[in-house]
């Protein structure tokens, strides 16, 4: 069924920014060969990203005045790289829950095990930067049909875990209201990782196609949304951080027409004016 929105002044298309910033205790995205013990070449390679690559995207970020982006963090993340962690919040950044380390999944867990991670990971953010995360993005999407349930009673106001459509819209859950935002592939750098056959051109160059016709589409009375996601350790690397800082120039030449908002600002624009 198509879905129609009228997005804040009138604009064409939501834009948002995502960073996911990870991190792993035996074995991140890359190099995962299975080994005895922790695979230390797969965790330096996802290290990177604390260490250099989520500055470089907040660089990126700075020099385009974009002060919304919404960044998926591990509560490991949140403790080996406090940092940078304080760094997002000041800069203005909304940090959203992503389970405490990348490897577990929510589909491996029980409700009670469930509303722990979520609780635990809550926890971690808040003593980090003062305030309660509102958005939750389960490791890999994987969750069940307790997870969102059990969000909402947390007092969580939007999840990311589906992709069944384009556009925000409020649902509910446990007799509450959510906010789903759902999961977009305009342009992911998880692509990167599968047989390294994404150049940064590529990437650009494809987020750009889907994008021109977001927009076509919005012009001709549909308003629409386009994301645009990295991983701190991969997306932070210059051959995909120049292709990175391309997309966010490119939505910010349509200035005009487009709505840059936080997931967590698209989430009360929808729950205020129940958008089903």
């Amino acid at each position: 069924m198509w879905r129609k929105i009228e997005w804040p002044g009138g604009k064409k298309i939501c834009a948002t920014f995502t960073v996911a910033l990870e991190a792993y205790q035996r074995a991140g995205h890359f190099k995962t060969l299975d080994v005895q013990g922790p695979n230390l070449f797969s965790l330096s390679h996802n290290h990177y990203g604390g260490n250099v690559g989520i500055w470089r995207i907040m660089e990126i970020f700075e020099r385009h005045g974009v002060t919304g982006a919404t960044i998926d963090v591990n509560g490991l993340a949140v403790e080996k790289w406090p940092k940078a962690i304080q760094a997002l919040h000041g800069a203005g950044h909304e940090l959203a829950g992503h389970g405490y380390t990348n490897e577990v999944k929510m589909t491996s867990l029980d409700a009670d095990q469930q509303r722990a991670e979520i609780r635990r990971v809550t926890q971690i953010v808040e003593r980090a930067i003062g305030i309660r995360p509102v958005g939750w993005v389960s490791p890999g999407g994987n969750h069940t049909e307790a997870t969102l349930g059990i969000l909402a009673d947390e007092g969580y106001t939007w999840c990311g875990d589906r992709c069944d459509h384009d556009l925000p819209y409020e649902t509910s859950a446990g007799g509450k209201p959510i906010c789903i935002v759902p999961k977009h592939w305009y342009f992911n750098d998880l692509r990167a990782w599968n047989g390294g056959g994404l150049s940064g051109a590529e990437a650009f160059d494809a987020f750009r196609y889907s994008f021109d016709f977001v927009l076509e589409e919005a012009r001709r009375g549909r308003p629409g949304r386009i994301d645009a996601l990295v991983h701190a350790e991969l997306g932070g690397r210059p051959y995909i951080a120049q292709a990175y800082e391309k997309m966010v120039a490119y939505c910010k030449q349509h200035d005009s027409d487009i709505w840059f908002a936080s997931r967590r600002e698209i989430a009360d624009y929808v729950l205020s004016n129940h958008i089903a």
